[in-house]
């Protein structure tokens, strides 16, 4: 009978804690020791207390006996009154009701009288209940089959959970993942990671290198910031720094795109010989999270050389917003308030930025304003591109955007303040090339800026005698052109090293020069009165009899470093299949995988090859056996295939020089022979 309530018991507690894991669906260590108590409390209560809830009633031989009594025909009441007369003392009649008890008893089996079928059946189906909340629980689950599987004393995983907190400005809602294979992110998200696990210490691999958990409150913490794709390697180690099973865990970073803006209207090239009072403006914009400001910027240009005045302005606009990621903007340009007069030129563009702290805004094409003169055509002989300058590139103009950028430097993070002052360098330069080309190539041995002499090399300066006889070329025009244009070379350099201050004083020198040239005595800048034009009449008219063509031996392809790795983990893999020491070639399998994701972490496919690495190398440590060798088959006829793929193609073979010469020779007997009457 106590064996029975034991059983009764076992099968209800199953049942109650079936019921609490599908209720509550805990997924930490603590709940599977709370399930174990239900089961083994409900045991030791229905043992303890019996039908009647009485604790000690296997004591109570009276009862024990009725209840036997009940249960079988033969007794006719002796067992009970055996029962009763057992605490009484010895007599006749005590003596014979024990006797003829104690033979009824000595043939009764209590297995019938007391079947366990009922109890197995409901402990059988308690069973599958707790069995079905675990496996509707994965990650109770794990916990559950890790501990009953974890070698005592190896340090191993037991539980990683880990927490993507987005950035604020995104507006979205943290996410936490047990035991995942991959989690994603956006861009700047913080990654809280926290680990259970049988060990030591737990070190944490990524593509920007290892570190050492932190400790606290009987699990490992480590924090990280989401940058780009990759991976993290969780690695357990005890003691004496033995590693045990490694999880990789693919890592996908989706970046925050930069908002997208069009100038709809507009949106082209404006000339007007009357400026009108006003134009209708309409702007789209997106994003993918959400957007934050949208404005129609202009700047105003006026003026002509190097004393341009330039003036900067937004237009007001309504914006109305279908979504927090969709706008459009309207509104009314008031040309009439700018002042504009013929000569007079305006850029403006549309400008959107998202929430994102310190991103920089993004522009749309921009589109010219230019007020004109009747009748005013480009001039015949200017020996320059027809295409307009439409963002007015001069030494003033970079001048003006570097004193807006030092102004901003304390404002911005200093890497936007890096990729302003090389994008203000590339410009610079771009001025520097339209002085280089007005004079014809610089030339090096000009007037030497460290002696600071105005005097130029005797033979430059012979060569150029008809120049100077015509009084078409002055000496000191000459080199305060050519200092400006050196000035113009350490200012980019000074920009590139993002050196503002010192790149702004040598554009103010430039600048200084450049004024000096341009005075009227000192530099003419020579124009042809002409076009000049292809003659194509001229075009292939030479001989073709000696040409062999331009084709060379092409190059060999080097491989990349992704290819490289996939040779190398193909040879690790391999070698699991040959190699004696099987737990070494594991282990240089699992470091070719965490290779190949260094060398290409965005890519899904090889996220899910090295995570089936690391899975068979952590298998096959210690063991062989026909699955195994079954999976490394099939890894190097996957990995084989990925790096087929991944070579160059072969260099075609070079033609020989003879058969090009050939080639020319009948071209040229071709065209002789048409020539014929």
């Amino acid at each position: 009978m106590l064996v029975l309530r034991l059983i009764e018991g076992a099968a209800a507690g199953s049942v109650l804690a079936a019921l609490f894991a599908l209720a509550v669906r805990p997924t930490s260590r603590p709940a599977v020791a709370a399930l174990a108590a239900t089961v083994v409390s409900a045991m030791v209560v229905r043992a303890a207390l019996g039908d009647q809830w009485r604790f000690g009633w296997w004591r109570s031989l009276p009862q024990l006996a009725s209840r036997l009594e009940r249960r079988t025909a033969a007794g006719r009441n002796l067992i009970v009154t055996a029962a009763e007369l057992l605490a009484g003392g010895r007599d006749y009649v005590r003596d014979v009701v024990m006797v003829r008890a104690t033979r009824m008893l000595e043939g009764i089996d209590p297995a019938p009288l007391f079947p366990l079928h009922r109890a197995a059946g409901a402990l059988l189906i308690g069973v599958l209940m707790l069995v079905v909340s675990l496996l509707w629980t994965p990650e109770l689950a794990t916990v559950v089959v890790e501990r009953s599987l974890v070698r005592p004393g190896a340090p191993a995983l037991r539980r990683v959970e880990i927490t993507v907190i987005p950035p604020s400005y995104s507006g979205m809602p943290s996410t936490t993942a047990t035991n995942p294979s991959r989690i994603d992110a956006l861009a700047a998200s913080r990654i809280e990671i926290r680990v259970e696990a049988a060990a030591t210490s737990v070190i944490l691999e990524t593509l920007g290198g290892s570190k050492v958990a932190e400790r606290r409150d009987g699990a490992f913490y480590a924090l990280l910031t989401a940058e780009s794709d990759g991976f993290l390697a969780i690695e357990p180690r005890d003691s004496a720094g033995t590693p045990g099973a490694r999880q990789l865990v693919g890592l996908a970073v989706t970046p925050d795109r930069p908002p997208r803006v069009t100038l709809t209207s507009p949106g082209r090239d404006l000339f007007f010989s009357k400026v009108p009072a006003t134009v209708p403006v309409v702007v789209n914009a997106g994003d993918d999270l959400a957007l934050a400001s949208v404005r129609l910027r202009y700047t105003a240009v006026s003026g002509s050389g190097e004393r341009f005045t330039f003036t900067e302005r937004d237009v007001p606009l309504t914006v109305t917003a279908a979504s927090p990621r969709s706008w459009v903007a309207r509104g009314s340009w008031s040309l009439d308030q700018l002042g504009l007069t013929p000569g007079d030129l305006v850029v403006y563009r549309a400008v959107a930025t998202d929430r994102r702290p310190g991103g920089a805004p993004v522009e749309s094409e921009s589109y010219v304003l230019e007020v004109v003169t009747p009748g005013a055509i480009a001039a015949e002989g200017f020996a320059a591109d027809d295409q307009r300058d439409r963002y007015a590139v001069s030494q003033q103009m970079v001048i003006l955007k570097t004193e807006r950028l030092i102004a901003r430097r304390p404002s911005i993070p200093s890497d936007s303040v890096s990729d302003a002052a090389r994008q203000l360098a590339a410009e610079q330069r771009q001025v520097r090339a339209e002085f280089v080309f007005m004079m014809g190539g610089e030339v090096e041995d000009l007037a030497g800026e460290t002696t600071g002499t105005l005097e130029l090399n005797e033979v430059a300066e012979a060569e150029s005698e008809s120049d100077l006889l015509a009084g078409r070329l002055q000496n000191r025009g000459r080199v305060d052109m050519m200092r400006a244009i050196r000035s113009m070379s350490r200012a980019s350099s000074a920009l590139t090293e993002a050196s503002l201050d010192q790149a702004l004083r040598d554009e103010r020198a430039a600048l200084d020069n450049l004024m000096r040239a341009f005075a009227r005595s000192r530099f003419i800048l020579r124009a042809l009165t002409q076009r000049e034009r292809i003659d194509l009449e001229r075009r292939l008219s030479g001989s073709l009899n000696l040409t062999a063509g331009l084709s060379g031996p092409a190059a060999a392809a080097m491989p990349d470093t992704r290819t490289s790795a996939l040779r190398r983990l193909l040879a690790d893999v391999a070698s699991m299949a040959s190699d004696d020491s099987l737990e070494a070639s594991a282990d240089r399998a699992a470091a070719a995988a965490l290779a190949l994701l260094r060398a290409d972490a965005s890519s899904d496919t090889l996220r899910n090859l090295a995570a089936r690495v690391q899975d068979l190398a952590r298998q096959a440590r210690g063991r062989r056996g026909p699955a195994v060798r079954t999976q490394i088959d099939s890894l190097v006829r996957e990995v084989s295939a990925l790096v087929a793929a991944s070579l160059p193609t072969g260099p075609r073979n070079a033609p020989l020089v003879e058969t090009g010469l050939l080639e020319g020779a009948l071209r040229d007997a071709v065209r002789q022979a048409g020539r014929r009457p």
